[in-house]
C-alpha cells in the first residue's frame, strides 16, 4: 500500500512538473518595470511559471531559457485598448466581419465572443509587432443603413484576449460595455445628439428599474419595458459599478454631459475618442474619468473635434488624467500595434516617456482591470525585447512571451517575404525580365 502511495506521488510530481512552464532569464537589457522600481538601466528579469519572479540589477540564478538583452529594452507587453482582433479579417469582405449586427434584434446584450477567431492572420501580425493583449469590442457602423434606422446606440460587450493564438487565448470576458453619444450617437439615433443621450439615460434608468424589481417584470406583473430582458440583463454590471461603461465622444460639451449622466448613475465611464479632452482635463480628472484616445488625432476631421491638437495626451496627463493610446483610427484593428508610434509622437509633443509606456500598457490594464502591464514579482510575464527604444519607429521586437512563454514572430507577411527572397525549389520565378 505504501509503495502504491510513493508511486501515485511520484507520478503525481511527474505530471505537474510537466505541466509547469519553464523559467527564463532575460539578462542585462534596459527594463522599463513601469511600477516601483522604475527604469533600471541594466537589470536581468526571471520568469517562472508565466509569472514575474524577480527584477534586479543583476541576478546569479539558473533558468531552462536564457534571454540576451545586453543593449536591448525590456518592457512590458503591449495593451491594445480598442480593437477588432479575431471579429475582422479583411474589412470589406463580410464573410469576416462579425463585429456588428444590423437591425433592432440586440444592443446591449449582444457579445461577439462566439465569434472571436484566434487564428485570424491580424493576431501574429500584431503580436510581431510587440501586443501581447488586447481589449475586443463590437461596433455599429454608421454606413449601415438598417443600423442607424433601428436607432440603436449600444454596441454589446467588450472581452479580452491574449495574442498568443490558442484557442483558450481569451483572458477575460465582459470587460466593458460599449456605446456612442456625441456626433456618432446622433446618427445612429435620428440625427440629433439629444436622443441619443435620452436612449443611453433610458436604458440605464430601466435597467436599474428591472434590478429592483426583476422577479415581477419576469412575472409579467409590470410595466412593459422599452428594453428586451436579454439587453437589461446586460446592463446590470454596468448600474452595479463592476463593469466599465465605454462611451465613444469626442466634444467638449459632451464630455461634460457624459460625466453627468455617468455621476447620475454611479457609473465607472471611460470615454473614447475625446479629441477635445483637453479642454475639459479637469473635470475629467475630478471625476476619475480616463480616456482611450488616438494620440495622433490632430486634424479637425468633423466639428465634434475642431479642438483636436497632438498634445492632448500630454494635457490630460498632466491634469491627472489616466490616458490609455490606441491605434490610429483608420488602422485599429489591422494595425493596433501601431499605437506605441502613436505614444512616440505623444512624447514628441509633451507626454512624458514613462507616462507614455504606461499608455500602452500598464494603464490598459488598470481601466480594464486587466493582468499585466507591469514588471514586478507576481506579475503576468508578458514581456517584449526590443532591439531599441520601443517608441521609436525603427525599432522593432526581437522577443515577445506572453505569461511567459516565448512566441512566434513569424507572420503571412514575413512568409511571403521569406518565399519571394528566397524561392525554393519548384517555387521559382514565373517571369523574369
Amino acid at each position: 500500500m505504501k509503495k502504491l502511495a510513493v508511486f501515485c506521488a511520484l507520478a503525481l510530481g511527474v505530471l505537474t512538473a510537466g505541466t509547469q512552464a519553464e523559467s527564463v532569464l532575460i539578462k542585462g537589457g534596459k527594463v522599463h518595470t513601469l511600477a516601483d522600481k522604475g527604469t533600471l538601466e541594466s537589470a536581468d528579469v526571471l520568469i517562472v511559471d508565466g509569472k514575474v519572479e524577480q527584477v534586479a540589477p543583476t541576478l546569479n540564478v539558473s533558468a531552462d531559457r536564457v534571454i540576451d538583452a545586453s543593449g536591448k529594452v525590456v518592457t512590458p507587453g503591449v495593451i491594445a485598448p480598442i480593437s477588432e482582433l479575431g471579429l475582422v479579417e479583411i474589412s470589406a469582405a463580410s464573410g469576416t466581419n462579425d463585429h456588428a449586427v444590423t437591425g433592432e434584434s440586440i444592443g446591449s446584450a449582444f457579445n461577439p465572443l462566439p465569434a472571436y477567431n484566434p487564428k485570424s492572420t491580424l493576431i501574429p501580425f500584431n503580436r510581431a509587432g510587440g501586443v501581447t493583449s488586447a481589449v475586443v469590442f463590437p461596433a455599429i457602423s454608421t454606413w449601415d443603413t438598417a443600423a442607424v434606422e433601428a436607432q440603436r446606440v449600444f454596441a454589446g460587450r467588450g472581452f479580452a484576449i491574449k495574442l498568443n493564438g490558442e484557442f483558450d487565448s481569451v483572458e477575460a470576458k465582459d470587460v466593458a460595455q460599449k456605446a456612442y453619444l456625441g456626433e456618432t450617437g446622433a446618427q445612429l439615433a435620428g440625427g440629433s445628439r439629444a436622443n441619443a443621450f435620452a436612449k443611453v439615460e433610458s436604458a440605464l434608468s430601466q435597467a436599474r428599474e428591472y434590478r429592483d424589481n426583476r422577479a415581477a417584470i419576469r412575472k409579467g406583473d409590470w410595466r412593459e419595458l422599452d428594453y428586451s430582458l436579454a439587453d437589461l440583463e446586460a446592463l446590470q454590471p454596468v448600474i452595479n459599478g463592476t463593469e466599465p461603461l465605454l462611451i465613444t465622444v469626442n466634444r467638449a460639451s459632451d464630455i461634460l454631459v457624459v460625466i453627468e449622466l455617468a455621476q447620475a448613475f454611479n457609473v465607472k465611464l471611460v470615454v473614447l475618442g475625446a479629441a477635445e479632452g483637453w479642454m475639459v482635463a479637469n473635470q475629467l480628472a475630478r471625476a476619475q474619468v480616463p480616456v482611450v484616445i488616438d494620440a495622433i488625432d490632430n486634424l479637425p476631421i468633423s466639428f465634434s473635434s475642431l479642438g483636436a491638437r497632438f498634445d492632448n495626451a500630454a494635457l490630460l496627463t498632466k491634469a491627472g488624467v489616466k490616458v490609455a493610446i490606441s491605434g490610429p483610427g483608420y488602422a485599429s484593428t489591422h494595425n493596433v500595434y501601431l499605437s506605441r508610434q502613436s505614444a512616440g509622437n505623444a512624447v514628441a509633443h509633451g507626454l512624458p516617456y514613462e507616462e507614455a509606456l504606461k499608455s500602452i500598457s500598464s494603464n490598459v490594464a488598470d481601466i480594464f482591470n486587466l493582468d499585466g502591464g507591469t514588471l514586478e514579482k507576481g506579475a503576468t510575464a508578458d514581456v517584449v525585447v526590443w532591439s531599441g527604444d520601443p517608441l521609436e519607429v525603427t525599432s522593432y521586437p526581437e522577443q515577445v512571451l506572453i505569461d511567459g512563454e516565448p512566441q512566434s514572430l513569424v507572420t503571412r507577411s514575413t512568409r511571403l517575404r521569406d518565399r519571394h527572397l528566397k524561392p525554393g525549389k519548384g517555387s521559382g520565378f514565373g517571369y523574369r525580365h
